[in-house]
């Protein structure tokens, strides 16, 4: 059978601009399903990029590393990055919550010198916190798959930043302290706020058009 199926609704495809994710139930029925799309792209001039393409499996159970399509080897792989985000075959957010930590940690460790260590006012810094840290760290949080583990790794990054922009650890001052001095709430109250303003939007709308 073409595509998954969640709920009553089955989806084949999911498309933005000229990105392409085929969905499939059956690995046969995915490799037609790319042959039919690259016969069907080249009549109109296109191409499949065949290095960047990538099959994954959730759960992944495949024991080769290519599959042949089209005359061509696509690459099976257990996870790879998606429009900035991080898809693995667990089928979970794991991955991609602390991908995403560790992208939001090098961007604070690149300001360190210039920003964070300097006399700016906390107002100040806290701001550029917001503006260009958070959105790093909670880029396409609202389609999180959340644990209480996921949501403590959220938290524990934030009071990390915000001491960093004040208050070392060497004052062993309590996060709640941080918190407190900072007037900033855990990060993980606004992943859930988002992750819920996404299905109110869904549930609202109605099941004939697209959820954008």
């Amino acid at each position: 059978m073409t595509g998954v199926t969640l709920g009553k609704e089955v989806f084949t495809d999911l498309d933005f601009a000229d990105d392409v994710s085929l969905l499939a139930k059956m690995l046969e029925v995915l490799v037609l399903a790319l042959t039919v799309m690259q016969e069907e792209a080249s009549t109109f001039g296109l191409q499949t990029n065949w290095s960047k393409t990538k099959i994954l499996q959730v759960p992944s159970s495949s024991s080769s590393s290519t599959v042949q399509v089209a005359n061509e080897h696509v690459e099976v792989v257990d996870v790879f990055v998606y429009l900035g985000c991080m898809i693995d075959s667990s089928g979970g957010s794991r991955g991609e919550v602390l991908h995403r930590n560790g992208l939001a940690r090098s961007c604070m460790n690149m300001l360190e010198r210039r920003i964070w260590k300097t006399s700016i006012r906390l107002e100040t810094k806290l701001r550029l916190y917001q503006t260009y840290i958070v959105p790093v760290l909670m880029y396409g949080c609202d389609t999180w798959a959340t644990t209480k583990y996921l949501l403590s790794r959220v938290d524990a990054f934030e009071t990390w930043a915000l001491r960093k922009l004040r208050i070392p650890y060497i004052r062993h001052v309590s996060n709640a302290e941080v918190r407190r001095t900072t007037g900033c709430s855990p990060l993980s109250h606004l992943v859930t706020n988002t992750r819920l303003r996404l299905f109110g939007h869904i549930a609202r709308s109605s099941p004939r058009k697209d959820h954008h």
